[in-house]
């Protein structure tokens, strides 16, 4: 993920959607990281710590998790997709 894309992206789901989104979290590949990132949040509470290295031979991907009310998953995925490098 680009950084500054996903940290607007992201920070405008939640104050859109915030109250109907109950949990999220994911582990992220950053575009010039060499750590993960951990993402999470509560409503309109969010969060982001660095994790560990990525371990040689590791599959460097992204996972997230978004649990909530009536979010409009078309919006999320292609929010998302514009925030690849």
């Amino acid at each position: 993920f680009h950084t500054a894309k996903l940290d607007e992206f992201l920070g405008g789901l939640v104050q859109v959607f915030g109250p109907r989104m109950l949990r999220y979290k994911g582990v992220l590949l950053m575009e010039g990281a060499d750590r993960k990132v951990i993402f999470q949040g509560v409503h309109q509470i969010m969060g982001t710590d660095v994790g560990a290295k990525w371990a040689e031979g590791e599959l460097r991907e992204s996972k997230m998790v978004f649990i909530g009310k009536n979010l409009p998953k078309d919006i999320f995925i292609r929010g998302l997709e514009q925030c690849l490098v």
